[in-house]
This record gives C-alpha cells, structure tokens and sequence, in this order.
C-alpha cells in the first residue's frame, strides 16, 4: 500500500474523535449553563422568600397593633403629607391644614401616653423628644402663619419636614427597638389601642385646639436671679474703676 493510500485509509477513524471530543465540550458547556441557571433560579427564589416575609400584610382597622407599630405608620403617612405640600401648590392649603392635623395629634399621643410608658427604658431619648416636638410646634405655628404667595413659606415647610423626619428616624432607630426588646407584645398592644383611640380624638379636633394645649412659654428665667446678676456686674464695675487710680500710679 502507497502512502496516499495509509493516510487515505486512516482519515475515516480521525473524524469519529474529532467529532467526540466536540461532543464533549458542547456537553460540558451545556451542563455548565443548566448549573449556572439552576443556580440563579435559587438565589431569585430566595430573594423573593425573603422579601415576601418581610412584607407586612395589610391589618384592619380594628387589628391589634403594638405602639410602636401606630406610631411607625403614622411616620409614613407624615412623610407622604410633606411630599405633597412640597410638590404640588394645587390644594396647598388643604394639604397643609391635614398635615397640622395628622402632625399635632401624633405628637399629642406620644407625649401624653407613650413617652410616660416607655421613659425608664430611654429617659434621655425621652427628654431629646421633648425638645423636637416642642421645635415642631413652634415650626409647625409657623408654616400655618405664612401666606402660600411668601416666598419664604417653603423654606419654613422644608426645615419643619427635616426636623420631623429626623425625630422620626431617631426614634425608629434607637427607641423603638429597645421598647420592642423589653415590653411584651400584649402590653405594647394593648397600650397602641389606647394611642389608636387618642389620636382619632385628637384628629377629630384639629390642630389649633390640639396645639393651644400645649404650654411651650417660658414662665420665668432659668439661669438665677437677673437683678441679682445686674447688682453683680455693677459691683465688678465700680471695683475695677476704683483699682485704676491706683494702676495708673
């Protein structure tokens, strides 16, 4: 045999080799991808699981629910109101007055039964509180005081959103879980009733009566007595200008 013929007959065994190493590799290829798909299939399914059980479904109205839940909510519904005062001047003045109203008698709630329930656990928390609902009222009479043609009217509804919002995340963050951590689910449950009740109340009346039954004026002053301060200083004054004669000498 010739050596055309040897490399003749050899051809036909070379192309079923070929042909199986190809098969091969497509083969491999193949169950790599069905690995990796399978693979983002679970991983988008756990997603999924995940966000599912972090959904909270929709509670009736007259569902129980803990105080600090009520008061997570209402955060929300406040932020929407600030949204909407800030971005549309159609129907301002309504949007405003169901902000002042939703505003007030949250912050009503939270100082006449949740503060008073929860103040051992966080008193400095308690006290900081205290401070932003009062710079609240004070900035919210402010807001409701300017004309929608001031131009400043913005800005007064921008630092009032800020501060609240602040206050709000604060208290999420660092309040409410410690109130979750160490009071029972039917105390906060039933104690969010009592909110719950309180606050259609106070809604019911509006913001004008809820916010003239606060009493946010300084009475008197804090820091001593201001003559007996004045006396002082008039002392210190004669006594320096008795000393300079002398100096001068």
């Amino acid at each position: 045999m010739n050596k055309k013929s040897k490399k003749a007959a050899r051809r036909p065994a070379t192309k079923p080799a070929r042909s199986a190493s190809a098969s091969g590799k497509l083969s491999k290829a193949l169950a790599s991808t069905a690995a990796f798909a399978a693979g983002v299939a679970r991983e988008t399914g756990g997603m999924l699981r995940d966000l599912a059980s972090n959904v909270t479904p929709p509670q009736p109205n007259d569902a129980p629910m803990r105080a600090t839940d009520v008061l997570v909510n209402q955060h929300r519904i406040l932020e929407k109101l600030f949204e909407r005062a800030e971005s549309s001047k159609r129907g301002l003045d309504d949007t405003l007055r169901e902000l002042a109203d939703e505003l007030s008698a949250h912050i009503s709630i939270e100082e006449h039964l949740f503060y008073p329930a929860v103040r051992k656990l966080k008193p400095d928390l308690i006290l900081e509180g205290l401070e932003e609902h009062a710079m609240g009222r004070f900035a919210l009479q402010r807001v409701l005081g300017t004309k929608a043609s001031d131009a400043s009217l913005q800005a007064r509804l921008k630092a009032l959103k800020e501060l609240m919002t602040n206050h709000h995340h604060e208290e999420e963050r660092e309040l409410f879980n410690v109130v979750r951590r160490e009071m029972p689910n039917p105390v906060l449950e039933k104690l969010g009733a009592a909110m719950k009740k309180l606050f259609a109340e106070e809604r019911e009346r509006g913001h004008e009566a809820v916010l003239a039954s606060f009493d946010d004026t300084l009475r008197k002053p804090v820091h001593g007595n201001a003559p007996k301060r004045r006396a002082l200083i008039s002392h210190a004054v004669a006594r320096r200008a008795a000393a300079a004669p002398n100096r001068r000498r």
